[in-house]
């Protein structure tokens, strides 16, 4: 969502974070679990804070 928000293609989001477009996909669908290194690469390329990429969870 925060990248949709931010106006940014995955293309645009892999080039700046220097992951792999594929990774970003699965990441964003939710079919592999991303590493805190990655999510802070994530983060990075879209300037935002990391707690602005996790969902909030009820327990």
């Amino acid at each position: 969502m925060m990248r949709v928000y931010k106006d940014q293609s995955q293309a645009e989001l892999s080039f700046k974070s220097g992951l792999d477009q594929s990774y970003l996909s699965r990441v964003e669908n939710g079919t592999v679990n991303v590493t805190v290194v990655k999510l802070c690469q994530i983060a990075k390329a879209l300037e935002c804070k990391v707690d602005a990429l996790i969902p909030e969870i009820d327990v």
